[in-house]
């Protein structure tokens, strides 16, 4: 065997602390998502331990270089000491096309192994037809009654996804067993979304999620417009437990009758228990414009996924793919159904009693995509209202499908073309990824897949153009139970090497 001098193995040591030192750190850089050319916008550092707490004992310097399409960076910039968090201001967007920004730590080299430092990518038009905000819509909060042990106080979720995950909105979404065990909880929560309101900089929503047995309507989230509106409760026996027996159509009714615009999400309607199936006489086009098709807890988009229900599957006709045969038009989203209060951390949860990590659930908890003229309460819902949304496993990759003028969440009349032959048009720039496989989906079955390969999977606007010449009278489906009406339905999954995925909010072509 051969013997290690001690020169060596403290050489081995250093490295291993180096190492250590840089993987028990995350450092996220995030640039707005779309940008006009000639445009200045800033760039947010943060800093999470391997605990997703935020870090400030980082001393290391970040060198900025082989970034793209971005001009008024500094060559290097240093936290200040106890700092997990920093902003640089005026860095403006060079050209149209794809800009990133890319460090290092100094004292490390990328070519050597070391991890290189990547933002999110942005798309830089000449006029931004729209801009796209980044949250996360399903955080569950000490006021939940469940996971005490993990969750935080309800101040700590806007202040954790707004500081340290530069999420631009977000919705804690507490369970109302919770809610209700305690009056002074849901006027507290109604001054947080007040007070965290920002126009320009952040959006609060008032929001809780309302539990429904199975064949009752399962499990769905509340989303206000108004920041002053009442929470739903009835004060009875089948209202109370973890799966009360209460009919989804008594929180609508109750819902409409406050006069407060809403709209309510499904989510988990794959799960083993408490599912929702679309067999059911149960949807309302006008109050539920959105989908949860992923979290945390797994993907419900349909039964065999990469990412299984935590908890197990049911073989019911209750997954995303089942809805859309069964004649509903949802747009989707992805949130984290979070029980330890870090919104937008890539970790799942922190650490336990006695310091031993959970496994439970995905890794990656969800981010929803929201479209919308401008970061501002009305705006956001608004567009969530008109589908103008998509999901991500946690990336905040950027996604586009087109058929004809019709975009995301878009229905649109079929002529005489548009019945002999659709292009369906996919475009994705996937944050740090090389390799990736566009899956199109039509009336909720696989149709085609292309996969992209090489460094321009994250940096460049790739287009995927898909050509379904089978005349639309032969797949539209017909007598759907909530549209009778014939049509054919589209929508995107762009999955990457990382584990990560993207999904498209549909397109519907109505003959």
């Amino acid at each position: 065997m051969k013997d290690c001098s001690r020169n060596s193995m403290d050489a081995l040591t250093a490295e291993a602390h180096r190492v250590a030192h840089m993987t028990a750190r995350r450092i996220c850089l995030v640039i707005p998502s779309v940008c006009a050319a000639g445009e200045q916008f800033p760039l947010r550092i943060s800093v999470t331990g391997w605990d997703g707490l935020p870090c400030g004992d980082v001393t290391n310097t970040l060198v900025f270089e082989e970034c793209q399409g971005v001009d008024g960076l500094p060559r290097t910039f240093s936290l200040a000491p106890g700092e997990a968090g920093a902003r640089i201001d005026g860095l403006r967007a060079a050209r149209p096309g794809v800009a990133i920004v890319r460090a290092r730590v100094a004292g490390t080299g990328h070519k050597d192994g070391d991890p290189r430092i990547v933002s999110n990518p942005a798309w830089v038009f000449d006029t931004p037809p729209y801009r796209l905000f980044w949250g996360d819509l399903h955080v569950h909060t000490s006021f939940s009654n469940c996971s005490g042990w993990r969750c935080l106080d309800p101040e700590w979720c806007y202040r954790y996804a707004r500081e340290v995950s530069c999420l631009d909105f977000v919705a804690p979404a507490d369970h109302l067993r919770g809610i209700a065990a305690d009056a002074k909880r849901w006027p507290r929560l109604q001054h947080l979304a007040r007070q965290y309101n920002d126009p320009g900089r952040f959006v609060s929503f008032l929001a809780f999620e309302s539990s429904h047995a199975q064949g009752c309507g399962g499990d769905n989230n509340v989303y206000y417009l108004d920041d002053d509106a009442p929470y739903f409760w009835l004060e009875r026996d089948d209202m109370h437990g973890i799966a009360p027996a209460v009919p989804l159509q008594e929180l609508w009714k109750q819902l409409d009758a406050n006069g407060r615009p809403y709209f309510t999400v499904p989510h988990h309607t794959g799960r083993a228990g408490k599912f929702r199936s679309w067999d059911e006489n149960c949807y309302s086009p006008a109050r539920e414009p959105l989908f949860e098709i992923y979290s945390s807890w797994g993907s419900s988009e349909m039964r065999w996924s990469r990412y299984p229900m935590s908890g197990g599957n049911n073989d019911a006709p209750s997954y995303f793919t089942d809805a859309l045969k069964a004649g509903t038009r949802f747009g989707v989203i992805a949130s984290s159904d979070d029980h330890a209060t870090l919104p937008g951390s890539v970790h799942q949860f922190r650490i336990e009693p006695f310091r031993v990590p959970t496994m439970q659930g995905h890794a990656h908890k969800g981010l929803a995509a929201i479209r919308a003229p401008e970061l501002a309460r009305a705006a956001l819902f608004n567009a969530m209202r008109q589908r103008n949304t998509y999901a991500t496993t946690h990336a905040r990759s950027l996604v586009d499908l087109r058929i004809g003028d019709a975009g995301m969440g878009g229905e649109i009349a079929a002529d005489a073309s548009l019945r002999r032959r659709r292009t369906i048009r996919v475009q994705c720039t996937i944050a740090d990824a090389n390799t990736c496989r566009v899956v199109l989906m039509r009336n909720g079955e696989e149709l085609a897949v292309q996969s992209l390969r090489g460094p321009q999977v994250a940096s460049a606007i790739n287009e995927v153009v898909f050509d379904d010449d089978v005349p639309l009278e032969r797949v539209a489906l017909k007598d759907a139970p909530f549209h009778p009406a014939p049509f054919a339905v589209y929508h995107a999954r762009i999955e990457d090497q990382n584990g990560g995925a993207a999904w498209t909010s549909p397109v519907w072509i109505d003959l």
